[in-house]
């Protein structure tokens, strides 16, 4: 979730970047990512409200969410019903949603981790495919992998366990000093700078991402 976008007018001429027409001396700003809105232009693509000044939630092609369309809009887990606010890890199999924790093996209940395969038992249970082999080493049911949701990391600042660790990027693997900001998805921290796709090298704060394997990856990339 980002804060409401401040004012800095530019010196030479702009445009808004939602209706293109070029600001006036006197029109009021919002800038948002070196791009300017006219306040009433910078608005939830839901319920059209305007966003300035206020909490909102990036989204894909250039739109964004106030909180109340966020998290009114959230999908919710086939498992525990609970809904999956942005920011959340989760996964997606047949349109239908989970949260990471909750898309457990049927037989041994254990999590089937992100990117594993698994194995549809066809009645909307799942199992891992250590419990779904027979002593022949057939399958029952149909194997998958899950489609894993893009999630928004966040920017804050880094702070040492109660062993008075430091994260280490998971990126370099360099450590994360405490008197810096760095970038945080799911479990994981980045250097600000690491904090990038690894397939486009596309910065990734505001920008919805996921863990593929050991990379993290864009929205577009993945």
């Amino acid at each position: 979730m980002s804060g409401g976008p401040t004012t800095n007018r530019p010196l030479t001429k702009t445009h808004c970047e939602a209706c293109r027409k070029v600001f006036t001396p006197r029109d009021a700003m919002q800038i948002y990512q070196d791009r300017y809105y006219h306040p009433q232009c910078f608005c939830c693509s839901q319920c059209g409200n305007t966003l300035a000044g206020r909490p909102f939630y990036p989204k894909p092609n250039n739109q964004f969410q106030c909180e109340n369309c966020n998290n009114a809009l959230a999908p919710i887990c086939c498992m525990c019903n609970g809904k999956i606010p942005s920011g959340t890890t989760a996964k997606r199999f047949k349109d239908r949603h989970y949260h990471s924790d909750c898309f457990r093996c049927c037989k041994c209940m254990a999590v089937i981790p992100d990117g594993h395969n698994f194995v549809d038992m066809l009645d909307g249970r799942y199992q891992c495919l250590t419990c779904s082999k027979h002593i022949t080493g057939m399958y029952q049911g149909k194997e998958h992998a899950p489609h894993l949701d893009n999630s928004y990391g966040e920017v804050m600042p880094v702070q040492c366990d109660q062993a008075g660790r430091i994260p280490i990027c998971d990126k370099c693997t360099r450590p994360v000093p405490t008197a810096e900001e760095a970038f945080r998805h799911d479990t994981r921290y980045y250097h600000l700078d690491c904090a990038r796709c690894n397939r486009c090298r596309r910065k990734l704060i505001n920008v919805p991402c996921r863990k593929l394997g050991s990379a993290l990856v864009c929205y577009t990339c993945s």
